[in-house]
C-alpha cells in the first residue's frame, strides 16, 4: 500500500470499498450498512484510492497510457501529450494514432477555422479519420511545396481530403518543395501566390505535422526531389530528420544552407512562432525526430504510440 494506517481504520476502508466495488452498492447504503455518514463513506472511499486498496485501470485498446504522457510532458517540457495503446500490427498502431489525431482535431474549442498541414501519408491518415462535416468553412493550408510526380494517394492527398472533410478550401501551393536553383528558389517563395499560403499556414488555428525519415522509404526521395546518395550526405552533415522539407540536425538546425536556399516551405522560426502545434507519429523510427521536434520548440503537443512514447524517452535521456 502507498500510506499507513491503523488495522482498524484498514479494515473499515476495505470494508466500504469491497461494498462498492464489488456489491455496487450505493454510498448511501454502505453507510446504512455501516452506521454511519455518507460523509464517512465518501473519505473511507477516497482513502482506498490513495492508499492503493483500490486500484483503477481501464482495459480497452482505444485507452491512453496516463504515465507515459506525464513523463513525456515532464521530461520535454511540451504543453500536452497524448499516448495511445499499441496494437497488433504497426498499421493498426497507426490507423489508431490517426484516430486520436481527428478527436484532438475536433474536439478543439473554439472549432478551428483555419489549419497549416504538412501533407504525407500520416497526415492523409488524420485526413480520412476526420468526421465528414465536422465543421464548414475550414481553411487548409499546405506548409510547403507539393509534389511533382506521385501514383501514392496516401501522399498526395492530404491537403484536399482535409479540406473536403471540413466542407472548406485547400490553399495550395503551385511549387516542388525542393528546386534545383538557389535562385529560382528564393524568386518561387516571393511570388505572391507562393508567399500568401506560406505565411497562411503558420498563421492558422493549428499547425499538424509528422516528422519525416532519413530512409530510402521517404516521400521526398520516392518523389525525386533527392537521391538515396543525397539523403546520405544529409545524414553525414548531421541530419536526423526532415521538417516541412528542412533537414535539420538534432537540435532542430538546418544542416545544409544551399538546399535551404532551394526549398519551397514555412520557415522553421515561423512555426516555433505558431500558436499551436502538433506533431504525431508512430514507429520505432519516428522517435528520434519526434525528440528533435520537441526541443527544438517546434511541437507544442505530440500524439503518439505507447512503444514510440517509450523510445521517445529511452533517446532522450541518452542524448
Amino acid at each position: 500500500m502507498k500510506g499507513i494506517m491503523d488495522g482498524d481504520r484498514e479494515l473499515l476502508v476495505l470494508r466500504a470499498a469491497q461494498l462498492y466495488y464489488y456489491e455496487n452498492m450505493t454510498q448511501d447504503a454502505i453507510a446504512d450498512r455501516m452506521n454511519c455518514t455518507r460523509w464517512t463513506v465518501g473519505r473511507l472511499l477516497e482513502e482506498a484510492r490513495q492508499s492503493g486498496i483500490v486500484s483503477i485501470t481501464i482495459n480497452h485498446p482505444r485507452a491512453r497510457v496516463r504515465d507515459l504522457e506525464k513523463e513525456i510532458i515532464s521530461g520535454f517540457g511540451i504543453v500536452e501529450a497524448i499516448v495511445v495503446r499499441a496494437q497488433e500490427s504497426l498499421a493498426a498502431t497507426g490507423a489508431l494514432v490517426a484516430s486520436a489525431t481527428a478527436d484532438y482535431i475536433t474536439a478543439i474549442r473554439p472549432t478551428p477555422r483555419s489549419l497549416g498541414i504538412a501533407w504525407g501519408r500520416s497526415l492523409t491518415a488524420v485526413a480520412r479519420a476526420m468526421p465528414d462535416e465536422w465543421t464548414s468553412g475550414l481553411d487548409v493550408y499546405q506548409m510547403y511545396g507539393g509534389l511533382v510526380r506521385s501514383n501514392d494517394d496516401e501522399v498526395a492527398d492530404s491537403i484536399g481530403l482535409m479540406a473536403r472533410r471540413g466542407h472548406g478550401v485547400g490553399h495550395m501551393i503551385p511549387a516542388p518543395a525542393i528546386v534545383t536553383d538557389p535562385d529560382l528558389g528564393i524568386r518561387l517563395r516571393r511570388e505572391p501566390s507562393v508567399a500568401t499560403t506560406l505565411e497562411a499556414g503558420p498563421d492558422s488555428d493549428l499547425v499538424v505535422f509528422s516528422p519525416g525519415i532519413l530512409e530510402p522509404e521517404s516521400v521526398l526521395v520516392r518523389s525525386g526531389f533527392l537521391t538515396a546518395r543525397g539523403m546520405d550526405r544529409l545524414r553525414d552533415l548531421g541530419a536526423v530528420t526532415d521538417l516541412f522539407s528542412h533537414f535539420v540536425d538534432a537540435e532542430g538546425r538546418p544542416v545544409s544552407a544551399e538546399l535551404e536556399h532551394r526549398t519551397i516551405a514555412v520557415t522553421l522560426d515561423a512555426v516555433k512562432r505558431a500558436k499551436r502545434t502538433l506533431a504525431i507519429g508512430w514507429g520505432p523510427n519516428k522517435a528520434r525526430p519526434l525528440v528533435v521536434c520537441m526541443r527544438s520548440g517546434l511541437a507544442k503537443s505530440i500524439i503518439i504510440d505507447e512503444d514510440t512514447a517509450r523510445l521517445i524517452l529511452e533517446v532522450g535521456a541518452s542524448a
